[in-house]
């Protein structure tokens, strides 16, 4: 579930995107077979898409992927990566309901089962972030 803060975060990237790529709300809509009043909803910050719909929605206005998931706290998965770390240090971060106390607790937990992990297995692995 999105915050009003992360819809209005989120249309405010989508507008930002559209002016760049010269697109309206309506082209965008019509280029993913949506109703315009579904992009006009995202706009205005009342709803907000699914994930697989972000990612569509960037590669159609060509922003670098994440540009519009990260504004919702959606986790981008970096298939070069082999523990993802970065994705969950900046799904953390980008998490606006959560306060920095929430977000250091959270992080060092992560460090530390990554941590734990590499132990375990006999791997040297330390998390970004």
């Amino acid at each position: 579930m999105t915050t009003a803060e992360q819809r209005k975060a989120f249309g405010e990237a989508l507008r930002r995107a559209l002016d760049a790529a010269r697109m309206s709300g309506r082209g965008l809509a019509r280029e993913l077979g949506l109703a315009p009043a579904s992009v006009s909803k995202w706009l205005r910050g009342k709803t907000t898409p699914p994930p697989e719909t972000v990612a569509r929605v960037e590669r159609c206005l060509s922003v670098s992927p994440g540009t519009l998931s990260r504004p919702l706290g959606y986790v981008l998965v970096n298939e070069r990566s082999d523990h993802g770390s970065s994705s969950v240090a900046e799904a953390v971060n980008s998490d606006q309901s959560l306060g920095p106390r929430e977000r250091a607790v959270l992080l060092a937990v992560y460090r530390e089962l990554v941590r734990q992990y590499g132990a375990a297995h006999g791997d040297s692995i330390e998390p970004e972030g």
